[in-house]
């Protein structure tokens, strides 16, 4: 009977770690920088978002200056007015 018991308390542990569950990443490395793996790395994601990024920035920062330059007018100088 005992016996039985263990089987069974094994057996159900064992099946209770087998199949995957969600999404399994490749964890980090302790060490080292790895080999990149293509457009589905995450660094190669990273980078390209930030080149996106900077890409808006920088478009951004030419439409401001474009937008400023046309904008200026000239100063109206206001008479003396003598009383």
């Amino acid at each position: 009977m005992i016996r039985l018991a263990f089987a069974l308390a094994a057996t159900i542990t064992m099946l209770a770690g087998c199949g995957l569950k969600g999404d399994l990443d490749r964890p980090v490395p302790l060490f080292g920088n790895p080999p990149n793996e293509g457009p589905n790395d995450p660094r190669t994601i990273k980078a390209r978002e930030e080149a996106e990024a900077k890409r808006k920035a920088d478009q951004d920062a030419a439409q401001r200056a474009a937008r400023d330059s046309t904008n200026t007018q000239p100063a109206i100088e206001m008479p003396d007015r003598k009383q």
